[in-house]
């Protein structure tokens, strides 16, 4: 069964509310890395940065999978109420994992399925790993 768990994001904790992750940009280049960009609204982070926007850069790598959806329209058909989870998850026990065919050469066991929740979009993600860098006094 599914299990869906809230990732600690480095310095900030569990990320919650609807408009804590605004997204700028969105890139996917040639060596299979994800890229986000935009601001983290620090006081919806779990270690409060009051009420300043913290500009990230979001990277996923050694993606495999990635879709998006509009959120009202994720919730409507029925994937997940964003309301009971927090903005950005590890899908544990996830069955697009389990079911997707990749190459015979890739190790399946080295990826995760990600989830991020956005003010207006989800995107779920497999991915080998991912990494966050910010810079906290800007």
């Amino acid at each position: 069964m599914e299990k869906i768990v809230g990732v600690k994001v480095p310095e900030l904790g569990i990320l919650n509310g609807r408009d804590c992750i605004f997204i700028d940009s969105v890139t996917h280049n040639d060596s299979g890395n994800l890229e986000f960009k935009g601001d983290i609204n620090g006081s919806l982070a779990e270690i409060n940065k009051n009420n300043n926007l913290i500009p990230y850069i979001l990277t996923f790598h050694r993606v495999i999978a990635y879709f998006s959806c509009e959120l009202d329209t994720y919730e409507n058909i029925g994937m997940y109420n964003h309301s009971d989870y927090t903005d950005f998850n590890i899908v544990e026990n996830s069955k697009w994992l389990s079911t997707i065919l990749i190459r015979e050469d890739f190790d399946k066991s080295i990826y995760k399925h990600y989830q991020l929740f956005t003010y207006d979009y989800v995107y779920n993600i497999i991915a080998e790993s991912f990494d966050i860098c910010y810079d906290m006094y800007n």
